[in-house]
């Protein structure tokens, strides 16, 4: 799996943040968190399981990118995909964020992060 991950850097990298938080992007809602690597234009996410990509690791990505947006890091301003990368499986899944819906966006930020009730 480190073979896979390095190669994974290799192909897709270099990594510009990793191990970064979201501060100014907290809510009371939501009041912690920490994402796992951001490239020039992808935030990561590295999942090590069996199974496939969960709805409950993509609304996790989704959220990190919406914190993302209104932290302190302006490396989230040119983000254009979300990505997860398994290495136990070796694979890949990427979406642009134009192929995300503005109302999915909206509910997620309002509802789940609670930048609504600000």
């Amino acid at each position: 799996m480190v073979e896979r991950s390095l190669h994974f850097l290799e192909v897709y990298g270099p990594k510009l943040l990793d191990g970064f938080t979201f501060e100014g992007g907290y809510t009371d809602t939501v009041s912690k968190g920490a994402g796992d690597l951001t490239t020039v234009d992808t935030l990561w996410d590295f999942k090590v399981s069996k199974r496939k990509v969960q709805k409950e690791h993509t609304l996790q990505l989704l959220m990190y990118w919406r914190m993302g947006l209104h932290s302190v890091h302006p490396e989230f301003q040119s983000i254009k995909y979300l990505g997860i990368y398994n290495p136990r499986l070796n694979q890949v899944y990427r979406i642009a964020v134009t192929d995300i819906s503005e109302d999915v966006i909206r509910e997620v930020e309002e509802k789940v992060i609670g930048y609504g009730m600000l």
